[in-house]
């Protein structure tokens, strides 16, 4: 329901975009065909006019940074509508804990199939896998998994949309790490990785460096949890959300 949102446009917030949803403006197209004066605003509707068809201009064009940069984070899961098949679930393991240490593993699934991006083997391969998917989810990316793949790799993740699911999550009332999140959801874990941690992680690359290939398969078995859980966790949130949308709106957005 990208084309159906109107957040992104300067002052213009929940309320006011729901006066336009309401007055029949629920599509860009909408807004720009409309009369000189759209519901709910006072002033400035040319402005408004403008930024939408810099909007569709952003679309067209597939630069999604448009988009990133203006959409507030708990309402990015609204491009998910568009691209549900053009959806990368990521997520990274590290040498530690903190923004200093070094990407591991970056694994990644697109909702068909999960690949697996190792250092000193083929991590750098990564980077033009991420590119060819205009939506990344992660959770908590913002701020971890994003800045750290961006220090290593100066050119990456700089054209998504990126949904971190922490932040519409927490405004579904779920918080905490992702493990705690899936448990409350119902999500289960394999026996072989329950209960293992992102500290389990570091401790099993330090165990491979020093000869344990099991230790290595392991983690990666691990980490393909971690994006293959991603998915229905971002289906829950686009239903949901979706669903709280005034019925009259639901019908004019896809």
């Amino acid at each position: 329901m990208l084309q159906n949102t109107f957040l992104h446009i300067c002052g213009i917030g929940l309320v006011r975009e729901r006066r336009l949803w309401n007055a029949g403006i629920r599509t860009w197209a909408d807004c720009l065909a409309a009369e000189a004066d759209l519901p709910g605003l006072v002033s400035g509707a040319a402005r408004v006019r403008e930024q939408v068809e810099q909007s569709l201009q952003a679309y067209r064009e597939a630069a999604w940074t448009f988009f990133e940069k203006r959409l507030p984070s708990d309402h990015k899961w609204r491009a998910f509508g568009d691209f549900r098949d053009r959806t990368l679930y990521l997520d990274i393991e590290t040498t530690g804990l903190t923004c200093d240490d070094s990407i591991t593993i970056i694994g990644m699934y697109n909702g068909r199939e999960t690949k697996t991006f190792v250092l000193d083997r083929n991590l750098r391969e990564a980077i033009e896998e991420i590119d060819r998917y205009p939506i990344m989810v992660t959770y908590n990316g913002a701020c971890f998994d994003i800045p750290m793949i961006q220090r290593q790799f100066a050119t990456a993740c700089r054209n998504h949309i990126h949904i971190d699911l922490r932040y519409p999550l927490r405004r579904l009332g779920y918080s905490g790490g992702l493990k705690g999140v899936e448990r409350a959801m119902g999500i289960q874990r394999s026996e072989a990785t329950r209960g293992l941690d992102g500290r389990d992680a570091v401790r099993l690359w330090q165990t491979y460096l020093s000869g344990s290939q099991e230790a290595l398969d392991l983690l990666v078995a691990y980490n393909a949890e971690d994006v293959r859980n991603l998915k229905p966790l971002m289906e829950f949130v686009y239903q949901t959300c979706y669903s709280d949308l005034d019925l009259t709106t639901r019908k004019a957005c896809g």
